[in-house]
C-alpha cells in the first residue's frame, strides 16, 4: 500500500511543473465550487457527500474539501493534475491530505479520528455542461493511508487487494 500511495505521489508531480509564481499558493481565489456524492475521490468513504473550493491551475487544480455524512467526515487539502483533458473525457492522478472523523457504533468505543493522505488514479466523464457549469462522473483507483496510526483506511475486499477500493462519484461543478 505504502508503494502504491508513493508512486502515485511521484506521478503527480512527475509532469507539468510550472515556474514559480508568487500567485501559486493563492488559497482566496476560487474559481469553481463542487458538490460530490458517492465514493469521493478526495477522501473515500470520509466523504460520501462533500463540497469542494477549486483553483484551476496550469497543471491542473487545487482544491480544499469538507465532506461528511452524521457518522464520518473529513476537511482537507490537495491537487489533481490531468494527463490528458479532454471536452468529455479526462484522466488525472491527485493527492489528498485530510484529518478525518468516525463516531463509534456503540458506547464502549472512541471516536476514532486522525491525519491521512490519499492518491487516486482516476477518469472523468462529462456528460452534461451548460453556461460554464457541468455534471461529472468520476471513476479511478483509491488508496488511503493514516501514517499517524500506521493504518491503511481501505476496507479490505473478498479477493481483491488491500490497499484499493474503487472511487465511483457523480460531481456538479458550478463556475464561480
Amino acid at each position: 500500500m505504502n508503494k502504491t500511495l508513493i508512486i502515485l505521489l511521484i506521478l503527480s508531480f512527475s509532469f507539468n511543473q510550472e515556474q514559480y509564481n508568487p500567485n501559486q499558493f493563492d488559497f482566496i481565489k476560487i474559481d469553481n465550487i463542487e458538490y460530490s456524492m458517492g465514493i469521493n475521490d478526495k477522501t473515500g468513504l470520509y466523504g460520501l457527500i462533500s463540497k469542494s473550493w477549486l483553483t484551476d491551475k496550469s497543471y491542473g487544480e487545487s482544491y480544499i474539501t469538507v465532506s461528511g455524512v452524521i457518522i464520518a467526515g473529513a476537511i482537507g487539502y490537495g491537487q489533481k493534475r490531468y494527463f490528458s483533458k479532454g471536452k468529455f473525457f479526462s484522466s488525472y492522478v491527485s493527492w489528498t491530505g485530510f484529518g478525518y472523523y468516525a463516531l463509534p457504533m456503540s458506547e464502549n468505543t472512541n471516536i476514532n479520528a486522525s491525519l491521512a493522505v490519499s492518491g487516486v488514479l482516476g477518469l472523468e466523464f462529462t456528460p452534461i455542461k451548460w453556461d460554464n457549469n457541468q455534471i461529472k462522473f468520476q471513476g479511478g483507483l483509491f488508496t488511503s493511508y493514516d501514517p499517524i496510526k500506521g493504518e491503511n483506511l481501505i476496507v479490505e475486499g473478498e479477493g481483491g487487494p488491500s490497499f484499493l477500493i474503487p472511487s465511483i462519484n457523480i460531481q456538479i461543478r458550478f463556475k464561480k
